[in-house]
């Protein structure tokens, strides 16, 4: 994310993508609490988000794209990144025959530039 390395979570379910308040203000991000939403949360319930990073650059392996991050108060991730912004570089999945997963991003910008990333289980903080 430009200034910090970051491990996102990848959520299909979710057409958003979320950042977590701590980090914001850890990376001294600009909040912009007039954008309000309502997020509705896999348990079923639902909460009120604390407004928008506008223009967040997500940076993977020199390939960056731009999305309007909610900002959440409490997680158990720091970084979702949803379907929008998956659409955005055309992930692609890599089954591997060990049973790993490879993700492939592509540039929106250039459709030849492409990056591998391995995945792996997120772990309990």
């Amino acid at each position: 994310m430009g200034k910090k390395l970051e491990l996102g979570l990848l959520d299909e379910g979710s057409e958003m993508v979320v950042i977590w308040r701590d980090l914001c203000h850890e990376l001294g991000l600009v909040i912009n609490q007039e954008k309000q939403m309502l997020m509705h949360t896999a348990n079923g319930g639902s909460e009120e988000l604390e407004g928008c990073v506008e223009y967040l650059e997500v940076d993977v392996g020199g390939i960056k794209m731009f999305a309007h991050a909610f900002v959440v108060k409490m997680a158990p991730y720091h970084l979702l990144l949803g379907r929008l912004w998956q659409k955005g570089v055309k992930l692609g999945k890599v089954e591997n025959g060990d049973g790993s997963l490879d993700v492939v991003v592509t540039d929106p910008l250039d459709g030849g530039q492409r990056v591998v990333v391995s995945t792996k289980e997120r772990q309990e903080e």
